[in-house]
Protein backbone atom coordinates (compact mmCIF):
# COMPACT_ATOMS: atom_id res chain seq x y z
CA UNK A 1 0.00 0.00 0.00
CA UNK A 2 1.29 3.45 -0.88
CA UNK A 3 2.09 5.92 1.83
CA UNK A 4 -0.88 8.20 2.37
CA UNK A 5 -0.55 11.84 1.49
CA UNK A 6 -2.62 14.48 3.23
CA UNK A 7 -3.57 17.87 1.82
CA UNK A 8 -1.29 20.70 2.86
CA UNK A 9 -2.42 24.05 4.00
CA UNK A 10 -4.09 25.73 6.91
CA UNK A 11 -7.57 25.63 5.33
CA UNK A 12 -7.98 21.83 5.38
CA UNK A 13 -6.41 21.56 8.81
CA UNK A 14 -8.89 23.98 10.34
CA UNK A 15 -12.02 22.51 8.78
CA UNK A 16 -14.73 22.04 11.43
CA UNK A 17 -15.79 18.39 11.77
CA UNK A 18 -18.01 16.71 14.35
CA UNK A 19 -15.73 13.68 14.30
CA UNK A 20 -12.03 13.72 15.00
CA UNK A 21 -9.47 12.32 12.52
CA UNK A 22 -5.86 11.48 13.40
CA UNK A 23 -2.92 9.91 11.54
CA UNK A 24 0.20 8.59 13.30
CA UNK A 25 3.43 7.74 11.47
CA UNK A 26 4.90 4.24 11.79
CA UNK A 27 7.41 5.60 14.29
CA UNK A 28 4.58 6.84 16.53
CA UNK A 29 4.88 10.56 15.79
CA UNK A 30 1.88 12.64 14.88
CA UNK A 31 1.29 13.14 11.16
CA UNK A 32 -2.10 14.85 11.33
CA UNK A 33 -4.95 15.69 13.76
CA UNK A 34 -7.97 17.74 12.71
CA UNK A 35 -9.67 20.43 14.81
CA UNK A 36 -12.28 18.13 16.35
CA UNK A 37 -9.63 15.63 17.50
CA UNK A 38 -7.58 18.44 19.06
CA UNK A 39 -10.68 19.74 20.85
CA UNK A 40 -11.31 16.28 22.26
CA UNK A 41 -7.73 15.62 23.42
CA UNK A 42 -5.87 18.98 23.45
CA UNK A 43 -3.04 17.98 25.81
CA UNK A 44 -2.23 14.81 23.85
CA UNK A 45 -1.78 16.49 20.48
CA UNK A 46 -0.14 19.73 21.69
CA UNK A 47 2.42 17.59 23.52
CA UNK A 48 3.10 15.58 20.37
CA UNK A 49 3.43 18.86 18.41
CA UNK A 50 6.18 19.78 20.87
CA UNK A 51 8.06 16.55 20.06
CA UNK A 52 7.06 14.56 23.14
CA UNK A 53 6.63 10.84 22.49
CA UNK A 54 3.18 9.32 22.04
CA UNK A 55 3.64 7.25 25.22
CA UNK A 56 4.44 10.30 27.36
CA UNK A 57 1.84 12.48 25.63
CA UNK A 58 -0.88 9.96 26.54
CA UNK A 59 0.39 10.07 30.12
CA UNK A 60 0.14 13.89 30.14
CA UNK A 61 -3.44 13.74 28.80
CA UNK A 62 -4.48 11.27 31.51
CA UNK A 63 -2.84 13.38 34.21
CA UNK A 64 -4.69 16.47 32.99
CA UNK A 65 -8.00 14.62 33.16
CA UNK A 66 -7.41 12.90 36.50
CA UNK A 67 -4.92 15.03 38.49
CA UNK A 68 -5.72 13.31 41.82
CA UNK A 69 -5.03 9.74 40.74
CA UNK A 70 -2.50 7.86 42.84
CA UNK A 71 0.44 6.38 41.00
CA UNK A 72 -0.85 2.80 40.96
CA UNK A 73 -4.24 3.75 39.52
CA UNK A 74 -2.61 6.11 37.02
CA UNK A 75 -0.33 3.32 35.73
CA UNK A 76 -3.34 1.00 35.29
CA UNK A 77 -5.25 3.60 33.26
CA UNK A 78 -2.20 4.41 31.15
CA UNK A 79 -1.64 0.73 30.40
CA UNK A 80 -5.28 0.24 29.40
CA UNK A 81 -5.17 3.17 26.96
CA UNK A 82 -1.88 2.11 25.34
CA UNK A 83 -3.03 -1.51 25.06
CA UNK A 84 -6.32 -0.44 23.43
CA UNK A 85 -4.47 1.60 20.79
CA UNK A 86 -1.99 -1.18 20.02
CA UNK A 87 -4.81 -3.77 19.69
CA UNK A 88 -7.21 -1.42 17.89
CA UNK A 89 -9.85 -1.51 20.61
CA UNK A 90 -12.40 1.25 21.12
CA UNK A 91 -11.69 3.72 23.91
CA UNK A 92 -14.66 5.36 25.66
CA UNK A 93 -13.47 8.29 27.77
CA UNK A 94 -14.82 11.56 29.16
CA UNK A 95 -13.05 14.74 28.07
CA UNK A 96 -12.16 17.70 30.24
CA UNK A 97 -15.36 19.41 29.06
CA UNK A 98 -17.50 16.44 30.15
CA UNK A 99 -18.11 15.01 26.67
CA UNK A 100 -18.20 11.26 26.07
CA UNK A 101 -15.82 10.47 23.23
CA UNK A 102 -15.20 7.08 21.63
CA UNK A 103 -11.87 6.73 19.82
CA UNK A 104 -11.22 3.91 17.32
CA UNK A 105 -7.84 3.04 15.78
CA UNK A 106 -6.88 1.05 12.67
CA UNK A 107 -3.46 -0.12 11.47
CA UNK A 108 -2.56 0.38 7.80
CA UNK A 109 -0.33 -1.96 5.86
CA UNK A 110 2.48 0.61 5.62
CA UNK A 111 2.61 1.03 9.41
CA UNK A 112 0.51 4.19 9.76
CA UNK A 113 -2.21 4.26 12.38
CA UNK A 114 -5.48 6.06 11.72
CA UNK A 115 -7.64 7.23 14.63
CA UNK A 116 -11.24 8.42 14.52
CA UNK A 117 -13.06 10.04 17.43
CA UNK A 118 -16.83 10.24 17.87
CA UNK A 119 -18.68 12.45 20.35
CA UNK A 120 -21.40 10.13 21.69
CA UNK A 121 -22.52 12.38 24.54
CA UNK A 122 -26.07 12.74 23.19
CA UNK A 123 -26.40 8.97 22.79
CA UNK A 124 -25.11 8.36 26.32
CA UNK A 125 -27.47 10.94 27.80
CA UNK A 126 -30.38 9.48 25.83
CA UNK A 127 -29.52 6.01 27.13
CA UNK A 128 -29.30 7.38 30.68
CA UNK A 129 -32.70 9.04 30.23
CA UNK A 130 -34.22 5.83 28.82
CA UNK A 131 -32.77 3.78 31.66
CA UNK A 132 -34.13 6.27 34.18
CA UNK A 133 -37.54 6.21 32.50
CA UNK A 134 -37.46 2.42 32.48
CA UNK A 135 -36.60 2.35 36.18
CA UNK A 136 -39.37 4.81 36.96
CA UNK A 137 -41.84 2.75 34.90
CA UNK A 138 -40.83 -0.40 36.74
CA UNK A 139 -41.13 1.37 40.08
CA UNK A 140 -44.56 2.69 39.09
CA UNK A 141 -45.64 -0.77 37.96
CA UNK A 142 -44.39 -2.33 41.19
CA UNK A 143 -46.11 0.39 43.22
CA UNK A 144 -49.36 -0.23 41.34
CA UNK A 145 -49.06 -3.97 41.87
CA UNK A 146 -48.40 -3.49 45.58
CA UNK A 147 -51.37 -1.11 45.83
CA UNK A 148 -53.65 -3.54 44.01
CA UNK A 149 -52.45 -6.43 46.15
CA UNK A 150 -53.09 -4.42 49.31
CA UNK A 151 -56.53 -3.22 48.19
CA UNK A 152 -57.46 -6.71 46.99
CA UNK A 153 -56.56 -8.11 50.39
CA UNK A 154 -58.50 -5.43 52.27
CA UNK A 155 -61.60 -5.79 50.07
CA UNK A 156 -61.62 -9.59 50.03
CA UNK A 157 -61.61 -9.90 53.82
CA UNK A 158 -64.99 -8.19 54.42
CA UNK A 159 -66.33 -9.62 51.15
CA UNK A 160 -65.56 -13.08 52.49
CA UNK A 161 -67.84 -12.35 55.43
CA UNK A 162 -70.64 -10.97 53.26
CA UNK A 163 -70.67 -13.88 50.80
CA UNK A 164 -70.16 -16.52 53.47
CA UNK A 165 -72.93 -15.31 55.76
CA UNK A 166 -75.34 -14.74 52.87
CA UNK A 167 -74.70 -18.24 51.52
CA UNK A 168 -75.29 -19.58 55.02
CA UNK A 169 -78.63 -17.79 55.21
CA UNK A 170 -79.67 -19.32 51.91
CA UNK A 171 -79.71 -22.75 53.55
CA UNK A 172 -82.09 -21.63 56.29
CA UNK A 173 -85.88 -21.48 56.31
CA UNK A 174 -86.65 -17.94 55.17
CA UNK A 175 -89.76 -16.16 54.08
CA UNK A 176 -90.14 -15.22 50.42
CA UNK A 177 -89.21 -11.59 50.95
CA UNK A 178 -86.22 -12.45 53.15
CA UNK A 179 -85.02 -15.06 50.65
CA UNK A 180 -85.14 -12.43 47.88
CA UNK A 181 -83.10 -10.06 50.05
CA UNK A 182 -80.47 -12.73 50.62
CA UNK A 183 -80.37 -13.52 46.91
CA UNK A 184 -79.79 -9.84 46.21
CA UNK A 185 -76.94 -9.73 48.73
CA UNK A 186 -75.30 -12.81 47.18
CA UNK A 187 -75.74 -11.54 43.63
CA UNK A 188 -74.39 -8.09 44.49
CA UNK A 189 -71.44 -9.60 46.35
CA UNK A 190 -70.50 -11.79 43.42
CA UNK A 191 -70.77 -8.79 41.10
CA UNK A 192 -68.37 -6.92 43.35
CA UNK A 193 -66.04 -9.92 43.34
CA UNK A 194 -66.14 -10.07 39.53
CA UNK A 195 -65.23 -6.38 39.35
CA UNK A 196 -62.34 -6.92 41.75
CA UNK A 197 -61.12 -9.87 39.70
CA UNK A 198 -61.41 -7.80 36.50
CA UNK A 199 -59.13 -5.14 37.94
CA UNK A 200 -56.61 -7.77 39.04
CA UNK A 201 -56.80 -9.50 35.65
CA UNK A 202 -56.09 -6.21 33.91
CA UNK A 203 -53.05 -5.66 36.12
CA UNK A 204 -51.79 -9.20 35.45
CA UNK A 205 -52.26 -8.89 31.71
CA UNK A 206 -50.48 -5.53 31.53
CA UNK A 207 -47.61 -6.95 33.56
CA UNK A 208 -47.45 -10.02 31.31
CA UNK A 209 -48.09 -12.33 34.24
CA UNK A 210 -51.41 -13.92 33.31
CA UNK A 211 -51.07 -17.47 32.04
CA UNK A 212 -53.55 -19.49 29.99
CA UNK A 213 -54.18 -22.94 31.52
CA UNK A 214 -56.02 -25.33 29.16
CA UNK A 215 -58.09 -28.26 30.43
CA UNK A 216 -60.17 -30.72 28.43
CA UNK A 217 -63.77 -29.52 28.23
CA UNK A 218 -66.97 -30.44 26.40
CA UNK A 219 -67.49 -27.07 24.71
CA UNK A 220 -71.12 -27.69 23.76
CA UNK A 221 -72.02 -28.61 27.33
CA UNK A 222 -70.08 -25.68 28.76
CA UNK A 223 -71.69 -23.09 26.49
CA UNK A 224 -75.13 -24.66 26.95
CA UNK A 225 -74.61 -24.34 30.70
CA UNK A 226 -73.73 -20.66 30.25
CA UNK A 227 -76.87 -20.20 28.15
CA UNK A 228 -79.02 -21.77 30.88
CA UNK A 229 -77.59 -19.34 33.41
CA UNK A 230 -78.51 -16.34 31.24
CA UNK A 231 -81.93 -17.56 30.11
CA UNK A 232 -83.80 -16.30 33.22
CA UNK A 233 -82.41 -12.80 32.63
CA UNK A 234 -83.45 -12.91 28.97
CA UNK A 235 -86.95 -14.11 29.85
CA UNK A 236 -87.25 -11.46 32.53
CA UNK A 237 -86.62 -8.81 29.86
CA UNK A 238 -88.91 -10.53 27.33
CA UNK A 239 -85.99 -11.41 25.03
CA UNK A 240 -85.23 -14.56 23.10
CA UNK A 241 -81.90 -16.30 23.66
CA UNK A 242 -80.68 -18.83 21.11
CA UNK A 243 -77.52 -20.91 20.88
CA UNK A 244 -76.34 -22.40 17.58
CA UNK A 245 -73.45 -24.88 17.22
CA UNK A 246 -71.45 -25.59 14.07
CA UNK A 247 -71.81 -29.32 13.20
CA UNK A 248 -68.01 -29.36 12.68
CA UNK A 249 -67.37 -28.29 16.28
CA UNK A 250 -65.39 -31.08 18.05
CA UNK A 251 -66.98 -32.49 21.17
CA UNK A 252 -63.94 -31.95 23.39
CA UNK A 253 -61.32 -29.22 23.30
CA UNK A 254 -58.41 -28.28 25.54
CA UNK A 255 -59.29 -24.71 26.58
CA UNK A 256 -58.86 -22.41 29.55
CA UNK A 257 -62.46 -22.84 30.71
CA UNK A 258 -62.37 -19.92 33.11
CA UNK A 259 -61.04 -17.44 30.53
CA UNK A 260 -63.28 -18.64 27.70
CA UNK A 261 -66.32 -18.38 29.94
CA UNK A 262 -65.16 -14.95 31.15
CA UNK A 263 -65.09 -13.66 27.57
CA UNK A 264 -68.46 -15.17 26.65
CA UNK A 265 -69.97 -13.88 29.90
CA UNK A 266 -68.83 -10.35 29.09
CA UNK A 267 -70.29 -10.46 25.58
CA UNK A 268 -73.60 -12.04 26.65
CA UNK A 269 -74.00 -9.66 29.59
CA UNK A 270 -73.50 -6.65 27.32
CA UNK A 271 -75.82 -8.03 24.63
CA UNK A 272 -78.66 -8.59 27.11
CA UNK A 273 -77.97 -5.31 28.91
CA UNK A 274 -78.20 -3.18 25.76
CA UNK A 275 -81.13 -5.02 24.13
CA UNK A 276 -84.69 -3.96 25.01
CA UNK A 277 -86.63 -6.00 22.45
CA UNK A 278 -85.93 -8.84 20.07
CA UNK A 279 -83.24 -11.19 21.26
CA UNK A 280 -79.67 -12.43 21.41
CA UNK A 281 -78.12 -15.25 19.42
CA UNK A 282 -74.89 -17.04 20.33
CA UNK A 283 -73.31 -18.98 17.44
CA UNK A 284 -70.24 -21.16 17.92
CA UNK A 285 -68.31 -21.89 14.70
CA UNK A 286 -65.27 -24.08 14.06
CA UNK A 287 -62.52 -23.70 11.47
CA UNK A 288 -60.49 -26.46 9.86
CA UNK A 289 -58.19 -28.50 12.07
CA UNK A 290 -54.48 -27.97 11.49
CA UNK A 291 -51.89 -30.74 11.31
CA UNK A 292 -50.93 -30.26 14.95
CA UNK A 293 -54.52 -30.85 16.09
CA UNK A 294 -55.40 -27.20 16.72
CA UNK A 295 -58.56 -25.50 15.57
CA UNK A 296 -59.85 -21.93 15.41
CA UNK A 297 -63.11 -21.32 17.29
CA UNK A 298 -65.32 -18.27 16.74
CA UNK A 299 -68.12 -17.31 19.12
CA UNK A 300 -70.51 -14.78 17.57
CA UNK A 301 -72.85 -12.92 19.93
CA UNK A 302 -75.44 -10.94 17.96
CA UNK A 303 -78.20 -8.76 19.39
CA UNK A 304 -81.01 -6.47 18.26
CA UNK A 305 -80.05 -3.78 20.72
CA UNK A 306 -79.17 -0.10 20.56
CA UNK A 307 -76.15 -0.57 18.30
CA UNK A 308 -72.88 1.36 18.28
CA UNK A 309 -71.68 4.14 16.01
CA UNK A 310 -68.34 3.93 14.21
CA UNK A 311 -66.90 6.68 16.42
CA UNK A 312 -68.03 4.86 19.55
CA UNK A 313 -66.56 1.54 18.36
CA UNK A 314 -63.10 3.14 18.27
CA UNK A 315 -63.22 3.46 22.08
CA UNK A 316 -64.87 0.14 22.94
CA UNK A 317 -61.75 -1.85 23.75
CA UNK A 318 -59.97 0.81 25.78
CA UNK A 319 -59.68 0.40 29.56
CA UNK A 320 -62.54 1.96 31.54
CA UNK A 321 -64.26 3.11 28.33
CA UNK A 322 -67.85 2.62 27.18
CA UNK A 323 -69.71 3.82 24.10
CA UNK A 324 -70.47 7.20 25.73
CA UNK A 325 -70.81 8.74 29.18
CA UNK A 326 -74.57 8.19 29.26
CA UNK A 327 -74.00 4.43 28.97
CA UNK A 328 -72.54 4.26 32.46
CA UNK A 329 -75.36 6.32 33.94
CA UNK A 330 -78.14 4.27 32.32
CA UNK A 331 -76.70 0.76 32.22
CA UNK A 332 -73.83 0.75 34.74
CA UNK A 333 -70.59 -1.16 34.33
CA UNK A 334 -66.89 -0.40 34.73
CA UNK A 335 -65.92 -0.39 31.06
CA UNK A 336 -63.34 -3.12 31.69
CA UNK A 337 -65.14 -6.18 30.31
CA UNK A 338 -64.44 -5.73 26.60
CA UNK A 339 -60.88 -4.52 27.14
CA UNK A 340 -60.06 -7.58 29.24
CA UNK A 341 -61.91 -9.92 26.86
CA UNK A 342 -59.84 -8.71 23.90
CA UNK A 343 -56.58 -9.09 25.83
CA UNK A 344 -57.58 -12.59 26.99
CA UNK A 345 -58.58 -13.58 23.45
CA UNK A 346 -55.24 -12.39 22.12
CA UNK A 347 -53.45 -14.47 24.76
CA UNK A 348 -55.42 -17.47 23.44
CA UNK A 349 -54.41 -16.76 19.84
CA UNK A 350 -57.57 -14.90 18.83
CA UNK A 351 -59.30 -11.54 19.16
CA UNK A 352 -62.58 -9.77 19.92
CA UNK A 353 -64.10 -7.69 17.12
CA UNK A 354 -67.33 -5.79 16.62
CA UNK A 355 -69.66 -5.07 13.70
CA UNK A 356 -72.54 -2.76 14.52
CA UNK A 357 -74.97 -0.17 13.21
CA UNK A 358 -76.52 2.44 15.44
CA UNK A 359 -80.09 1.51 16.31
CA UNK A 360 -79.95 -1.89 14.59
CA UNK A 361 -77.89 -4.08 16.90
CA UNK A 362 -74.35 -5.47 17.12
CA UNK A 363 -72.36 -8.62 16.42
CA UNK A 364 -69.37 -9.26 18.67
CA UNK A 365 -67.01 -12.06 17.65
CA UNK A 366 -64.73 -13.74 20.17
CA UNK A 367 -62.15 -16.01 18.52
CA UNK A 368 -59.50 -18.26 20.04
CA UNK A 369 -57.39 -21.30 19.25
CA UNK A 370 -57.85 -24.67 20.96
CA UNK A 371 -56.47 -28.18 20.74
CA UNK A 372 -58.80 -31.03 19.83
CA UNK A 373 -58.78 -33.56 22.69
CA UNK A 374 -60.21 -36.89 23.78
CA UNK A 375 -62.99 -37.09 26.34
CA UNK A 376 -61.77 -36.78 29.97
CA UNK A 377 -62.50 -39.37 32.65
CA UNK A 378 -66.07 -39.05 33.86
CA UNK A 379 -66.83 -38.23 37.50
CA UNK A 380 -70.28 -38.83 38.95
CA UNK A 381 -71.80 -35.69 40.42
CA UNK A 382 -74.18 -35.43 43.34
CA UNK A 383 -77.23 -33.21 43.41
CA UNK A 384 -75.19 -30.34 44.89
CA UNK A 385 -72.83 -30.42 41.91
CA UNK A 386 -69.86 -31.88 43.80
CA UNK A 387 -68.48 -35.35 43.19
CA UNK A 388 -70.04 -37.90 45.57
CA UNK A 389 -66.64 -39.23 46.54
CA UNK A 390 -65.52 -35.67 47.38
CA UNK A 391 -68.46 -35.15 49.71
CA UNK A 392 -67.94 -38.53 51.33
CA UNK A 393 -64.24 -37.72 51.73
CA UNK A 394 -64.93 -34.94 54.22
CA UNK A 395 -67.28 -36.72 56.59
CA UNK A 396 -65.55 -36.98 59.95
CA UNK A 397 -62.46 -35.00 58.95
CA UNK A 398 -61.14 -32.84 61.79
CA UNK A 399 -60.06 -29.42 60.55
CA UNK A 400 -58.21 -26.74 62.49
CA UNK A 401 -59.09 -23.31 61.10
CA UNK A 402 -56.54 -20.61 62.02
CA UNK A 403 -57.56 -16.99 61.34
CA UNK A 404 -57.36 -13.83 63.41
CA UNK A 405 -60.62 -12.55 61.87
CA UNK A 406 -63.72 -13.77 63.69
CA UNK A 407 -65.95 -13.46 60.63
CA UNK A 408 -63.56 -15.49 58.49
CA UNK A 409 -63.59 -18.29 61.05
CA UNK A 410 -67.40 -18.30 61.11
CA UNK A 411 -67.51 -18.41 57.31
CA UNK A 412 -65.19 -21.43 57.29
CA UNK A 413 -67.57 -23.18 59.71
CA UNK A 414 -70.59 -22.33 57.57
CA UNK A 415 -68.92 -23.83 54.50
CA UNK A 416 -67.35 -26.90 56.13
CA UNK A 417 -69.72 -28.13 58.84
CA UNK A 418 -72.68 -28.96 56.56
CA UNK A 419 -70.25 -31.22 54.67
CA UNK A 420 -69.53 -33.25 57.80
CA UNK A 421 -66.25 -31.61 58.77
CA UNK A 422 -65.52 -31.28 62.50
CA UNK A 423 -64.21 -27.72 62.82
CA UNK A 424 -62.09 -26.23 65.56
CA UNK A 425 -61.16 -22.59 65.03
CA UNK A 426 -58.49 -20.51 66.76
CA UNK A 427 -57.52 -16.82 66.38
CA UNK A 428 -53.72 -17.04 66.37
CA UNK A 429 -50.70 -19.04 65.35
CA UNK A 430 -49.77 -19.60 69.01
CA UNK A 431 -53.19 -21.12 69.71
CA UNK A 432 -52.88 -23.29 66.60
CA UNK A 433 -49.60 -24.81 67.77
CA UNK A 434 -51.06 -25.41 71.24
CA UNK A 435 -54.10 -27.23 69.81
CA UNK A 436 -51.94 -29.33 67.50
CA UNK A 437 -49.88 -30.40 70.51
CA UNK A 438 -52.90 -31.39 72.63
CA UNK A 439 -55.46 -32.64 70.07
CA UNK A 440 -55.62 -34.68 66.88
CA UNK A 441 -56.42 -33.00 63.58
CA UNK A 442 -56.45 -34.20 59.98
CA UNK A 443 -55.88 -30.90 58.20
CA UNK A 444 -55.07 -27.25 58.92
CA UNK A 445 -56.68 -24.31 57.11
CA UNK A 446 -54.26 -21.47 57.75
CA UNK A 447 -54.64 -17.72 57.23
CA UNK A 448 -51.50 -16.07 55.87
CA UNK A 449 -51.64 -12.65 57.56
CA UNK A 450 -51.96 -12.67 61.34
CA UNK A 451 -50.37 -10.49 64.04
CA UNK A 452 -47.44 -11.75 66.14
CA UNK A 453 -47.09 -15.02 64.20
CA UNK A 454 -48.17 -15.09 60.56
CA UNK A 455 -49.14 -18.09 58.47
CA UNK A 456 -45.70 -18.80 56.95
CA UNK A 457 -44.13 -18.77 60.44
CA UNK A 458 -46.81 -21.12 61.77
CA UNK A 459 -46.15 -23.45 58.83
CA UNK A 460 -42.41 -23.38 59.48
CA UNK A 461 -42.90 -24.29 63.13
CA UNK A 462 -45.27 -27.11 62.21
CA UNK A 463 -42.81 -28.60 59.74
CA UNK A 464 -39.81 -28.17 62.09
CA UNK A 465 -41.61 -29.51 65.17
CA UNK A 466 -40.65 -33.18 64.66
CA UNK A 467 -43.96 -34.01 66.31
CA UNK A 468 -46.52 -36.51 65.03
CA UNK A 469 -48.32 -33.60 63.36
CA UNK A 470 -45.30 -32.14 61.56
CA UNK A 471 -46.46 -33.46 58.18
CA UNK A 472 -50.14 -32.58 58.58
CA UNK A 473 -51.66 -31.19 55.33
CA UNK A 474 -51.89 -27.38 55.42
CA UNK A 475 -54.04 -25.30 53.06
CA UNK A 476 -53.45 -21.56 52.84
CA UNK A 477 -56.67 -19.53 53.20
CA UNK A 478 -55.66 -16.02 52.20
CA UNK A 479 -56.89 -12.81 50.68
CA UNK A 480 -53.65 -12.68 48.66
CA UNK A 481 -55.02 -13.25 45.16
CA UNK A 482 -52.46 -11.61 42.85
CA UNK A 483 -50.78 -13.57 40.11
CA UNK A 484 -47.97 -15.69 41.57
CA UNK A 485 -49.42 -15.83 45.10
CA UNK A 486 -50.53 -19.44 44.71
CA UNK A 487 -47.09 -20.51 43.50
CA UNK A 488 -45.44 -18.53 46.31
CA UNK A 489 -47.43 -20.30 49.03
CA UNK A 490 -46.93 -23.73 47.50
CA UNK A 491 -43.18 -23.06 47.29
CA UNK A 492 -43.00 -22.21 50.98
CA UNK A 493 -44.52 -25.61 51.83
CA UNK A 494 -48.29 -25.18 51.83
CA UNK A 495 -50.09 -28.22 50.42
CA UNK A 496 -52.67 -26.08 48.61
CA UNK A 497 -54.08 -22.59 48.35
CA UNK A 498 -57.58 -21.04 48.40
CA UNK A 499 -58.15 -17.33 47.84
CA UNK A 500 -60.76 -15.44 49.82
CA UNK A 501 -63.65 -14.95 49.66
CA UNK A 502 -64.07 -18.67 50.27
CA UNK A 503 -66.17 -20.30 47.57
CA UNK A 504 -67.38 -23.79 48.50
CA UNK A 505 -66.39 -25.31 45.17
CA UNK A 506 -62.84 -23.91 45.37
CA UNK A 507 -62.34 -25.20 48.90
CA UNK A 508 -63.69 -28.62 47.93
CA UNK A 509 -61.30 -28.76 44.98
CA UNK A 510 -58.34 -27.91 47.23
CA UNK A 511 -59.31 -30.55 49.79
CA UNK A 512 -59.62 -33.13 47.01
CA UNK A 513 -56.19 -32.25 45.61
CA UNK A 514 -54.63 -32.56 49.06
CA UNK A 515 -56.31 -35.92 49.58
CA UNK A 516 -55.01 -37.23 46.26
CA UNK A 517 -51.49 -35.99 47.06
CA UNK A 518 -51.09 -36.78 50.77
CA UNK A 519 -54.32 -38.42 51.93
CA UNK A 520 -56.59 -37.12 54.68
CA UNK A 521 -57.22 -39.45 57.62
CA UNK A 522 -60.85 -39.67 58.67
CA UNK A 523 -62.39 -40.62 62.01
CA UNK A 524 -64.99 -43.34 62.16
CA UNK A 525 -68.61 -42.06 62.55
CA UNK A 526 -68.87 -43.00 66.22
CA UNK A 527 -65.67 -41.12 67.08
CA UNK A 528 -66.84 -38.16 65.01
CA UNK A 529 -70.08 -37.96 67.02
CA UNK A 530 -68.11 -38.10 70.29
CA UNK A 531 -65.82 -35.31 69.16
CA UNK A 532 -68.74 -33.17 68.13
CA UNK A 533 -70.24 -33.45 71.58
CA UNK A 534 -66.90 -32.58 73.18
CA UNK A 535 -66.54 -29.29 71.29
CA UNK A 536 -68.37 -26.04 71.82
CA UNK A 537 -69.87 -25.99 68.35
CA UNK A 538 -73.10 -24.22 67.62
CA UNK A 539 -74.63 -26.25 64.80
CA UNK A 540 -77.96 -27.65 63.78
CA UNK A 541 -79.08 -31.25 64.11
CA UNK A 542 -78.66 -31.56 60.36
CA UNK A 543 -75.01 -30.56 60.70
CA UNK A 544 -74.47 -33.24 63.37
CA UNK A 545 -76.09 -35.86 61.17
CA UNK A 546 -73.90 -34.82 58.25
CA UNK A 547 -70.80 -35.12 60.42
CA UNK A 548 -71.47 -38.81 61.09
CA UNK A 549 -72.66 -39.58 57.59
CA UNK A 550 -76.31 -40.15 58.53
Amino acid sequence: MKTISLPKGRGWHSTSCRGGFIVYRPDGTLRYANKAAREHWPVLYSSMDDGISFHDSVARQIRSLFPRLNEATFQVRHTIVMDAIRKCKDLDMVTATGRHVVTSHSHLDDGHIIGVTHDVTDLVQREISLNAARRHALMASEAKSEFLASMSHEIRTPLNGIIGMAEGLRHRALGTEEAEMVDTIVESSHTLLLLLNDILDLSRIEAGRLEITPVVENVRNRISWIERNYRPLAEQKGLSLKVVFDPKLPEHLAIDTTRVRQCIDNLLTNALKFTKEGGVTLAVMAGDMSRDGRIAISVHVSDTGIGISEEQRSRLFQNFQQADSSTTREYGGSGLGLAISRKLAQLMGGDVTCVSKLGEGSIFTFSFEARVADAPRKVTKSVSGMADREVDLLKGVRALVVDDNTINRRVARIVLEPLGVIVTDVPSGKDALAHLSSETFDIVLLDAHMPNMDGPEVLRRIRDSRERWSDIPVIALTADAMNGDRERYLKMGMDDYVAKPIIEHDLMAALTRVHEKKGIRRLDPAQALTDLSDHDITSSDNTRKAAVGS
